[in-house]
């Protein structure tokens, strides 16, 4: 890259260093957390699929598994589902997709009210195959990508509503 893009690059990205611009996804060191991400507690969820996306919500929240009071408390409703796709004339399908949708409440723990709420949604297909064990193997695959999906677009949304909140709080 030569000199001269190298400043008109510069020139367009100064106006960033003063707006208080931070990214949402990055800026944290390996093993560094939020404070007070980590002090949301994360009500556990019934059914296999619902451990994983608990699992999955207190490692992210609280990667260093921190003791500190709790300030909020999450809950979780989740529904996956799996459709059939691709019906051929003999009544069997090729394809398959699981839909996972989180509905999701943040409460205040002293005081008790609702202070964020709102809902994701992920599909991940997968085919079927002759072989059961193949099909299987797929289909918890499946499962997993969706309930990965929904773990990161909910701490997305919780990362920004604490952003949001500290900024108010300023």
């Amino acid at each position: 890259m030569s000199w001269s893009r190298r400043a008109l690059l510069m020139l367009l990205v100064a106006p960033l260093w003063g707006c208080g611009f931070h990214p949402l996804y990055g800026g944290r060191m390996a093993g560094e957390y939020d404070p007070e991400l980590a002090s949301i507690k994360v009500a556990p969820i019934p059914d296999r699929q619902g451990q994983m996306l608990a699992q999955s919500l207190r490692e992210r929240l609280n990667p260093r598994g921190v003791s500190l009071p709790v300030r909020y408390t999450l809950t979780v409703d989740l529904v996956v589902t799996r459709s059939d796709l691709g019906i051929q004339r003999d009544a069997t399908s090729l394809r398959a997709e699981i839909n996972a949708i989180a509905t999701y409440r943040l409460q205040a723990t002293v005081s008790g009210p609702l202070v964020f709420s709102g809902h994701t949604h992920s599909v991940s297909a997968f085919n079927i195959l002759p072989d059961g064990y193949a099909t299987q193997v797929a289909e918890n695959d499946a499962r997993e990508r969706a309930i990965s999906e929904v773990s990161d677009e909910l701490i997305t949304s919780l990362s920004a509503f604490v952003k949001a909140r500290r900024e108010a709080a300023r």
